[in-house]
């Protein structure tokens, strides 16, 4: 049987700001379909991570694959050597990604903010892109409000369109940022359960999040990160219930039980 490619391979990928590093060696390997979630204190590295993954950061080291290919980089006479243009286009269209912020253009209606890269980008008529942006409202529960403005929705909405519009790049990969934390606690539950349905069907996804209920729910394995280094990696359950790591331990004491 021929080995199943990983979705996302991170091999000795270091970033650093300036004299702080960041990421200090991160080896990682996300399998297709598979669900990860990345937990840890603030300062950890986490958004760093999933931003060298989206190639926001492109000047780390170490190599990032996404289904096998390199990403932004090219093997040249035994040297890694970045690349751009159609090479580096490629690779990182397969990678859509979420943020806490949802950075919605505010002058654009719901519909027109999910559509405008399909024109742009994709070169689509207009009625080619509304019908993908219609199926991707219906999908995240919005159909109703394709003709509003993002300040006339909560912030629940705002990030559920968020997500319709990277989804409409249909990308393979999902990166969500700490996608929950600028929300209201009631519209919490709205956008992870398109996550929970994003997740049952089969998109790779890779979870930045403090939400450790949804964590333990949806995830296949858990990621906890300090200080730029992978701490302890596993099944949701054993790395949420019955982690090894002291400092696992430590983390997940500040969390009551019945969250996870």
């Amino acid at each position: 049987m021929t080995p199943t490619v990983p979705a996302i391979q991170l091999q000795d990928v270091k970033k650093r700001f300036g004299s702080l590093d960041v990421l200090c060696g991160i080896n990682l390997e996300v399998d297709p379909g598979g669900v990860v979630c990345v937990i840890g204190p603030s300062g950890s590295g986490k958004s760093t991570l999933l931003r060298c993954i989206a190639y926001l950061e492109d000047d780390f080291e170490g190599k990032i694959y996404l289904e096998g290919d390199l990403l932004g980089r090219a093997l040249r006479n035994g040297h890694l050597e970045r690349v751009g243009g159609a090479a580096l286009r490629k690779v990182q269209i397969k990678v859509g990604m979420v943020f806490q912020n949802f950075n919605l253009w505010p002058h654009k209606t719901v519909l027109g903010n999910i559509i405008q890269a399909l024109i742009l980008v994709k070169k689509m008529t207009r009625t080619e892109a509304e019908d993908i942006g219609d199926q991707l409202l219906a999908k995240v529960g919005l159909s109703d409000k394709r003709k509003e403005y993002p300040s006339r929705l909560s912030g629940g909405q705002q990030q559920r369109v968020a997500i319709a519009r990277a989804l409409a790049m249909r990308p393979r990969i999902m990166l969500f940022d700490e996608v929950t934390s600028a929300l209201d606690a009631e519209l919490v539950d709205e956008v992870l359960q398109v996550m929970k349905q994003l997740a049952e069907e089969g998109m790779t996804m890779l979870v930045v999040t403090h939400e450790l209920g949804f964590a333990a729910r949806v995830a296949d394995r858990v990621v906890f990160m300090d200080k730029g280094v992978v701490i302890e990696e596993g099944p949701s359950e054993k790395v949420l219930k019955n982690p090894s790591q002291l400092r696992t331990r430590e983390f997940l004491s500040l969390v009551t039980h019945e969250e996870i």
